[in-house]
């Protein structure tokens, strides 16, 4: 039995005519009446009640076609699905930081490769369920929680102090931690242990902060600016909402260490597939890797 007698055999039971199902399917009757009677002496058992040309489904050819039908289907969705495997390659790419920069890296392999598709998505750093073996490549800060990745850095990701402008710090060309000392600061943080860096700057150099508040939200950090109810670190790649913000100023600051540590990581290569290894060769080319 073999696939061709399957396709034979359910054009036959559409038409129920011999002439007319030998017509569509480009071939003799004889041909088509030869592999129906094989597929049944195969099986065993006969598939259609016959009167001349004309042949009709029998109790056993019904169901047969069920599973016949059901058969060419699943082949047919798998050989579609290996052609878009091939045509179209796609990446799979999770993100526990966010900028431009990397996106307009992106965009860059994605205009050169048309075909290829990409699935990105927004991690939670405080998340403990992540699968990272899933990914072809993650892009994240810095820190301890991300140890066991073998990721090189690919940028420093600085800080600017977020203020309302009627603060006297607002006209600031540059501010140092020091500045921030008896103000009221709204410190970002990740779950309820991973606090981000400025924290532990401000901590370790004993910059003393008044009523120090904690948030997992920039939109609520933003808030609290823009209503002139505390300062707030912000990463340069998460400041283009604050800058819009009419009534907060983004002022550099000027301490050194006070930049986040970008990394990027790639599954190790033997696991990577055709398309993940040309990304990450153009990754870190165009990160100077």
């Amino acid at each position: 039995m073999d696939i061709v007698q399957i396709r034979y055999f359910i054009t036959a039971a559409q038409f129920q005519n011999l002439s007319k199902a030998a017509h569509v399917l480009n071939i003799t009757q004889p041909a088509l009446s030869k592999s129906i009677l094989k597929l049944e002496d195969e099986l065993d058992v006969r598939l259609f009640d016959r009167s001349g040309k004309k042949i009709t489904l029998n109790e056993s050819g019904e169901r047969f076609l069920q599973y016949a039908i059901s058969t060419i289907q699943g082949l047919d969705d798998a050989v579609a699905a290996a052609k878009y495997q091939v045509v179209s390659p796609s990446l799979y790419i999770g993100l526990f930081h966010h900028s431009e920069r990397f996106m307009r890296c992106l965009e860059d392999f994605a205009d050169a490769n048309p075909n290829v598709s990409f699935q990105l998505e927004r991690l939670d750093i405080a998340a403990n369920n992540i699968d990272t073996n899933e990914f072809d490549m993650l892009l994240y800060p810095r820190n301890p929680l991300f140890s066991k990745y073998k990721g090189v850095m690919a940028y420093s990701d600085p800080y600017f102090l977020a203020v309302h402008k009627s603060s006297p710090l607002a006209n600031r060309e540059t501010v140092l931690l020091d500045d921030v000392s008896g103000q009221k600061v709204v410190f970002l943080r990740h779950g309820n242990r991973f606090f981000d860096l400025p924290y532990h700057l401000c901590v370790s150099l004993d910059a003393r902060v008044n009523d120090g508040m904690f948030t997992n939200s920039h939109e609520i950090q933003m808030w609290f600016v823009s209503n002139n109810l505390g300062a707030g670190f912000v990463p340069q790649s998460s400041s283009a909402a604050y800058a819009a913000d009419r009534n907060i100023a983004l002022i550099p600051v000027a301490d050194d260490g006070l930049s986040q540590d970008i990394m990027i990581g790639f599954r190790r290569e033997k696991h990577l597939g055709g398309v993940g290894r040309q990304f990450a060769a153009f990754v870190r080319s165009y990160f100077g890797l």
